[in-house]
């Protein structure tokens, strides 16, 4: 397997396709925002190839500008190469592509209480624990959508400290005003989630 940075015109491709057809609209922030944070050299979005240079995989990697701490913003196997063990190794992968003291931090949607939705939901979390994610003692909010937050380390670090620098990742792109309006970071237990906005660089 291979693993490597995408260019602009295969992330294009990849968001025009397989990031589209896995994720809803509310979850999936534009393509230029997706930029943007590339341009700030904090991004990484990274592809997973097989030996014939066949696409295997996504994982969007947004990093903490002071190292050590990244969030898994979009992890993505295409459909019909799910099932057969793929994201796993994708996982793995990435978890030794970054330093081993990397902190990964990933959101994964929260049970809505749906049978007809918490099925798949209930799975995708059954799939990031076996991979060795923690599921951690605080959820967030992220433009109204509700997620568990996860993580994997070699030493799990204190969650306080985890909490902050997750924070922060969200505070150096958006600034205070515009994180308060759209980031639950942490969301309390009761806290009310806020309505389903779009993705804003506003």
């Amino acid at each position: 397997m291979n693993m490597r940075i995408l260019t602009p015109e295969e992330l294009k491709r990849a968001y025009d396709t397989d990031l589209t057809e896995a994720f809803p609209p509310s979850e999936l922030k534009p393509l230029a925002a997706m930029e943007s944070l590339r341009k700030r050299g904090v991004y990484d979005p990274l592809g997973f190839f097989d030996e014939a240079g066949e696409i295997l995989g996504y994982m969007l990697v947004w990093r903490h500008s002071g190292g050590r701490y990244a969030l898994i913003d979009y992890f993505c196997v295409p459909a019909w190469k799910r099932g057969r063990g793929t994201g796993g190794k994708l996982l793995e992968a990435i978890r030794e592509y970054y330093p081993p003291d990397t902190v990964l931090i990933g959101e994964s949607e929260a049970p809505t209480g749906d049978p007809a939705r918490d099925g798949v939901i209930l799975r995708r979390l059954g799939f990031y624990s076996r991979s060795g994610a923690v599921t951690l003692g605080y959820d967030c909010a992220l433009f109204g959508v509700h997620f568990k937050t996860i993580c994997w380390a070699v030493e799990l670090p204190d969650e306080a400290e985890i909490l902050r620098k997750h924070q922060e990742i969200y505070l150096e792109q958006f600034g205070q005003e515009r994180y308060e309006r759209y980031i639950q970071i942490p969301l309390a237990p009761g806290e009310a989630v806020r309505p389903v906005t779009d993705w804003t660089e506003e």
